[in-house]
């Protein structure tokens, strides 16, 4: 099974599990099934028809040779009204399903991959063939090895690095030669200087790592000598990092 297919098994096995208790309502794979015939039979019958797809995929910057990255999930939701709403009963709509869809699926694991919501549009086809197609996308979970990281276990965040400002720091030492002139005799207290700026999935300040802790990038682990945090109104926010190695003796 390919890593797209699976994500779409898992995205529907989530939505059969959500609707348990919605009759009338289908979930479908678009791999495993004729998306046509299932359709017309729920345009020609009672209920509502979901059919999950993968819609698209986006290389994600960074990733070298690899063409890892985001994927894009579609709901269609399919409801013939003329059928549905002429039963006398309380039913459930192809506006009411596809709500419950995203409320079922946004900020949810899959595969292990966060599903995240990002949109629906009506797509109505006739009369007897309402449709509404929401929208996700399965963003590329971080790799520890690329990605900025703090704290311990269960509570480590992990960082997308979008800028990197990194130096080479020390102290030289200088001495007057016999005719007075400054002469380089060494070089002290030799160490990696860096400045990063990340994306986590946190508003949290309390999760910013407090000054003197350690952060570990490219296979360095540096001192915290400066921690702030920018929030805006997802779930996500901008954290800046500056630190240093230190020194390590036997």
């Amino acid at each position: 099974m390919s890593r797209q297919a699976e994500i779409c098994a898992a995205v529907a096995n989530a939505l059969r599990d959500a609707f348990n208790g919605m009759p009338g309502v289908t979930v479908e794979l678009e791999d495993s099934c004729d998306p046509s015939a299932a359709a017309e039979k729920a345009i020609g019958g009672w209920g509502v028809l979901v059919l999950v797809a993968a819609s698209g995929h986006r290389r994600k910057p960074g990733t070298g040779a690899s063409t890892a990255g985001d994927l894009a999930i579609e709901l269609t939701v399919v409801e013939n009204p003329k059928r549905n709403r002429k039963s006398g009963t309380t039913v459930p709509t192809v506006t009411s399903v596809s709500e419950a869809a995203k409320d079922a699926l946004h900020w949810r694991e899959a595969a292990g991959r966060r599903i995240v919501y990002v949109d629906m549009q009506r797509a109505d086809v006739a009369e007897d063939d309402f449709r509404m197609v929401v929208s996700f996308v399965a963003p590329l979970a971080l790799d520890p090895a690329n990605a900025v990281s703090w704290g311990i276990g269960d509570t480590t965040i992990l960082g997308e690095v979008t800028r990197k400002d990194i130096a080479r720091g020390g102290v030289n030492v200088y001495e007057p030669d016999r005719a007075g002139d400054a002469k380089w005799t060494g070089t002290r207290d030799r160490h990696w200087k860096i400045n990063l700026t990340c994306t986590v999935t946190t508003q949290s300040e309390d999760d910013l790592p407090e000054l003197g802790a350690s952060f570990q990038y490219g296979g360095r682990v540096y001192c915290v000598d400066m921690a702030e945090m920018s929030a805006n109104a997802e779930d996500t926010a901008t954290v800046r990092l500056a630190g240093r190695t230190l020194a390590t003796r036997q």
